[in-house]
């Protein structure tokens, strides 16, 4: 396991983080060439350093709220950012929503940079193998898609958690019933468009947040 401390937060990188970027990468590891190997290389850093900024929009958060000590582990289903501490429900909201935000951030800048009339894309647009095609797709569908998807009301996702804090004095019981029915409709939609990742996913998000319905399990993993 990789440790390290970026900003004063204690970082590690689990072993089957590097299973995830195999796993995303595949496609472009069966191209021939260096091409292939060289577009894997570059979606393998973005993925690994979008993560990390995620991670660090949660832990700036908490550092926010009055807890400095956050701890960030990378692992076969993304990224965490844990510590001690209590956090009120509002804080707990506002952690949550620091992640996808840094997300976001970080893919404006992508967007914006694709979107800069200096640039003649016309010429890079050639190759899907190309590396400036990589580095935007890869930003943007990492940054921008994946915080989408992280934002919809499903547990224990980073908008599970927004929406179980605002439910919090409402309705909780609501909560994985929500998240049941929308992560099985993802997981629906992605099998249907042959998004085996996304299916699998989501159908695991599904099947847990039944779990809590049933009242069969008392956590999320």
């Amino acid at each position: 396991m990789l440790k390290f401390v970026l900003f004063g937060f204690p970082v590690r990188i689990h072993w089957m983080f590097w299973l995830l970027t195999v796993f995303l990468g595949m496609g472009y590891l069966g191209e021939p060439g260096r091409a292939g190997p060289i577009a894997f290389v570059i979606s393998s850093l973005i993925i690994l350093v979008s993560i990390l900024f995620h991670e660090l929009g949660h832990a700036w958060a908490r550092r926010r709220c009055g807890h400095g000590h956050s701890e960030i582990t990378l692992y076969g289903m993304g990224g965490l950012c844990s510590g001690s501490g209590y956090l009120t429900r509002k804080q707990s909201m506002f952690v949550s929503a620091m992640g996808p935000a840094a997300s976001l951030l970080l893919g404006s800048v992508a967007l914006l940079f694709f979107l800069s009339p200096s640039i003649s894309w016309n010429s890079v647009r050639v190759g899907w193998l190309e590396p400036a095609n990589v580095f935007i797709f890869t930003m943007l569908f990492v940054n921008i898609g994946w915080a989408i998807m992280n934002l919809l009301p499903v547990m224990p996702l980073d908008g599970g958690q927004i929406f179980a804090g605002f439910m919090a004095n409402k309705n909780p019981g609501i909560v994985p019933k929500v998240g049941m029915v929308v992560a099985g409709a993802v997981a629906v939609l992605g099998l249907m468009t042959g998004q085996l990742w996304l299916g699998f996913l989501f159908g695991f998000l599904a099947y847990k947040n039944y779990q809590r319905v049933v009242g069969g399990h008392s956590g999320f993993w």
